[in-house]
């Protein structure tokens, strides 16, 4: 979280819905946030094996996760799924550093 690296034994569940995602830890919730233009999801940049498992999730502004799949394909399904109801929130989620073009 936010640059840290902290170590986690327990499962975390990453829900991806219409209008929010949330990440989840048990019956707490550890962040919940509504799709919007500062947020920012994508596949983690860098070298290794575990980069292709893995999805950088910046809520806001100050705050960013970095989340680690069991395989390359549930994270690739997670991030397009989270991008297609982003869309339909009229949101497009991309990652820091990429350009984002409006469509039309």
């Amino acid at each position: 979280m936010n640059g840290n690296d902290y170590a986690s034994k327990s499962v975390h569940v990453f829900h991806i819905g219409k209008l929010r995602v949330k990440l989840r830890k048990g019956r707490s919730t550890k962040a919940r946030e509504s799709y919007s233009t500062t947020m920012k999801l994508c596949g983690s940049r860098g070298g290794g094996n575990a980069a292709a498992c893995a999805v950088f999730w910046q809520t806001r502004k100050g705050l960013s996760y970095t989340l680690a799949f069991e395989t390359d394909r549930d994270r690739n399904a997670a991030i397009m799924l989270a991008r297609k109801f982003a869309s339909s929130c009229n949101v497009v989620l991309a990652g820091p550093g990429d350009q984002v073009h409006g469509g039309g």
